[in-house]
Parts: C-alpha cells; structure tokens; sequence
C-alpha cells in the first residue's frame, strides 16, 4: 500500500492507520487511494471480518491536506473519479462493519468519515472541529 496508510491485517481484523504524523496525519490523494484499495481489498477477503480506521502519533487526521488538495482539486463527478470520492465510496459500501478509534484531532473530512462509519470510540483527547465555513467551503459527505 503506502508507508503513509499502514494495512494490518490481525485475528480477521484489518488496520488502516493514517501516518503522517508530522503533518497530523493530514490525508493526501496517495493516503485516500490507499485506504480506499485497503477496503476493497479487505471487503473481497473472507479472511477480513472488521475494519478499523485509525492514525498514528495520538492524532487521527486533520483532514485534507491543503497544498495537495488545491494542486488537484477533487471534482465529483468529472471524468476522473478523485481519491477522496473513491476512499468515501468504499467507505460507504464497505460490506463488513467499520470502526473508527479516534484519538486526538479529528478535523474536516476526518469528522465526516466518521459519520459512514459503523461505530466511532473516541478516547479523552479526541477533538472534532468541522471548519467547512471558515474556510468558505461547502461541507462534504453529508455533513
């Protein structure tokens, strides 16, 4: 996959961590292909039985990572299906059920994933902030 999205598969349970640590765990279009290829994949091996989403350094993800995303700008329903739309589209149809372990931030589309989750546990220091207005953007997903 990525050294930025580390798959662990344990037990039938597969990991997908967010690791970026130094950028807090901000989602690039290469970590939004990896994790939507780990859930595919995942959801086609019967061995899998669970998913759980997670990041690494005590921070979940701070969402989009601004450069990357205004050098490509996703446009739905284009030509060209962007990462982030084919990352919440596995999310979406994931067949097994997906848990997300939210540790510390949890920001943007970090909040809204987790609203097509299965079940979200939030230890003490997580913290969600949906900054869609202050960046005069419109919120995604659903939320």
């Amino acid at each position: 996959m990525s050294e930025l999205v580390l798959v662990e598969d344990a037990e039938g349970i597969r990991t997908i961590r967010f690791n970026r640590p130094e950028k807090k765990n901000a989602l690039t279009r290469p970590m939004y292909t990896a994790a939507a290829e780990a859930l595919e994949s995942g959801d086609a091996d019967p061995a899998i039985r669970v998913f759980i989403i997670a990041g690494a350094g005590g921070i979940f993800t701070a969402g989009n990572d601004l450069v990357d995303f205004m050098q490509a700008p996703p446009h739905v329903g284009g030509g060209e299906t962007p990462p982030v739309e084919h990352f919440m589209r596995a999310l979406l149809h994931a067949k097994k059920p997906v848990v997300a372990a939210v540790d510390g931030l949890a920001i943007g589309i970090g909040v809204t994933m987790l609203m097509h989750c299965d079940l979200v546990y939030a230890s003490p220091r997580a913290s969600f902030k949906t900054p869609f207005v202050d960046l005069a953007l419109a919120p995604e997903y659903g939320s």
